[in-house]
């Protein structure tokens, strides 16, 4: 029986070469799409040969690639087949949060994070971004930042955010933090800064091919079951904390070296 994609790779990952670690982000981001690929049509995709396709499948701990579409396959399934029964009851679905969370962890790029240790050295300007989900996290991370000694910003209200536009510089940093990436107020935002400066743009994300994403110069991408009740969003966004912490964490430890 085929196993969950990302049970399946959770050994595998950190073997991964550049070209094959860019693959794997690629699957993440479109599993939907990936599971109906044949494998000369993912080739052709990312302009490889097959032959380069069924060995990243092999390194992935795959038999071959038809092993690897069936765990894409279980794994949409899954996906598909969560719904708030899950949510509120039973120890299954405290274990799919937790994985969740180990997920977003372990499929960190090294490479994005050194980047972002290596901007984060050069002591710029942090302006915040959040949707309505991620306010308060939001605000955590402004303190946060301050109080490392940062000159950080988080606009809570619109006027608030329309008066940062001429005030962002080239050498700052914008962190937006967006689970489905597709705020309208947080992109027009970026949009218009970006007619005048070219900030960094980091950002995290759920794991699709989003337009906060497509503008970012570096992205994190996050899991989570998307759970709604009337009138409230309850999304998890802990992940999206944990990543934020774990690059504070990544640049304490290089600043003590």
């Amino acid at each position: 029986m085929a196993k969950d994609f990302f049970e399946a790779t959770e050994e595998s990952i950190r073997n991964l070469n550049q070209t094959e670690r860019s693959l794997f982000d690629y699957v993440v981001k479109n599993i939907d799409a990936v599971k109906y690929m044949s494998i000369q049509k993912f080739a052709a995709e990312k302009f490889l040969s097959t032959t380069t396709i069924f060995r990243f499948t092999k390194k992935l701990g795959f038999v071959g690639y038809t092993d690897f579409i069936n765990s894409l396959l279980v794994t949409a399934h899954n996906q598909q087949n969560i719904g708030l029964p899950n949510v509120v009851m039973g120890r299954d679905y405290r274990e799919k949060y937790l994985k969740n969370a180990m997920e977003a962890v372990r499929v960190m790029s090294q490479r994005r994070v050194e980047d972002v240790v290596t901007l984060l050295s050069k002591k710029p300007n942090i302006y915040i971004l959040t949707d309505n989900n991620t306010h308060t996290i939001g605000q955590y991370c402004e303190r946060l930042f301050i109080g490392l000694g940062f000159h950080a910003y988080f606009p809570e209200t619109a006027y608030q955010m329309r008066n940062l536009v001429n005030r962002i510089g080239e050498n700052d940093m914008i962190m937006a933090l967006s689970y489905t990436g597709q705020d309208v107020e947080m992109i027009d935002f970026i949009n218009r800064v970006f007619l005048i400066k070219r900030p960094h743009l980091l950002s995290i994300t759920r794991a699709d091919n989003n337009s906060l994403e497509s503008l970012s110069d570096i992205n994190f991408y996050v899991f989570a079951d998307e759970i709604y009740v009337p009138g409230m969003d309850l999304t998890s966004s802990v992940t999206m904390l944990m990543i934020v912490e774990l690059l504070i964490y990544e640049y304490l430890a290089v600043l003590n070296q």
